[in-house]
């Protein structure tokens, strides 16, 4: 997306097709997308839809707008329903706002929704050591989970099968979730298998039970010297008393 003023994206924001502004996207709606999907099966140009749209070329960017076709022609399918042809989406993630104006994405799998997890879901996945972090629509497993998962899916085993042996029942975790989570780790794991988040990246370690016992006598002892250090400190000022006196 070319650079805007501030001027051009509150005007850009007037048009009904456009959500919300991200720091370098333009985040469009989802019957946008689908509008562009099933005008384009028409044989319209892409360019054309832009403008009927009343959104200018020149304004998004034709690097923008081929990356959009090229995206969202993968994520829809044209279909024909009670003699009506539409577009819907088969996969990815399309974006809403919520309450707090904020952008959210739900997530498409095969062509329906990935549930989200109850508060007793949320807490019995947390109980496991390969679950970094779990949300009501979101979950995130370990660095080391995703290098395991590699490792043993490149070894012939079956995705939904590891995640079991590894505690992950496929029927809480979700199968569809399992069946992103594979396609994902493996195309991440061709440029970055390691997993790392950002180049230098390292894992922070956990204590040992020794290294914890360690810790905790060098902080007693610090104190311990601390408090020696204040007593003499006391000393010393009451005997400069006396010696004035």
């Amino acid at each position: 997306m070319r650079k805007l003023t501030n001027k051009k994206k509150k005007e850009l924001l007037k048009n009904k097709y456009i959500l919300i502004f991200t720091k370098d996207h333009i985040i469009y709606t989802e019957e946008f997308r689908k509008k562009v999907v099933l005008e384009l099966s028409n044989g319209k140009n892409i360019l054309e839809i832009y403008k009927s749209c009343g959104l200018d070329p020149n304004d998004i960017g034709l690097v923008s707008i081929k990356a959009n076709k090229f995206n969202w022609t993968k994520e829809f399918k044209v279909i024909e329903e009670n003699g009506k042809r539409k577009a819907v989406r088969i996969k990815g993630a399309y974006p809403i706002l919520d309450k707090g104006n904020k952008i959210k994405y739900i997530t498409i799998v095969g062509g329906k929704l990935v549930d989200d997890y109850t508060n007793a879901q949320i807490e019995e996945l947390r109980k496991n050591k390969y679950v970094e972090e779990v949300k009501k629509d979101k979950i995130t497993f370990t660095r080391e989970f995703k290098i395991l998962f590699i490792k043993e899916f490149n070894n012939g085993k079956g995705n939904l099968q590891i995640f079991m042996e590894n505690g992950l029942d496929p029927l809480l975790v979700g199968k569809r979730r399992i069946k992103a989570c594979t396609r994902n780790w493996k195309k991440q794991a061709q440029n970055n298998p390691t997993f790392s988040r950002k180049l230098g990246y390292h894992p922070i370690k956990k204590e040992t039970d020794d290294e914890k016992k360690k810790k905790s006598q060098n902080i007693k002892y610090l104190q311990k010297r601390i408090n020696q250090l204040e007593m003499e400190n006391e000393f010393l000022k009451k005997v400069q008393t006396l010696r004035k006196g």
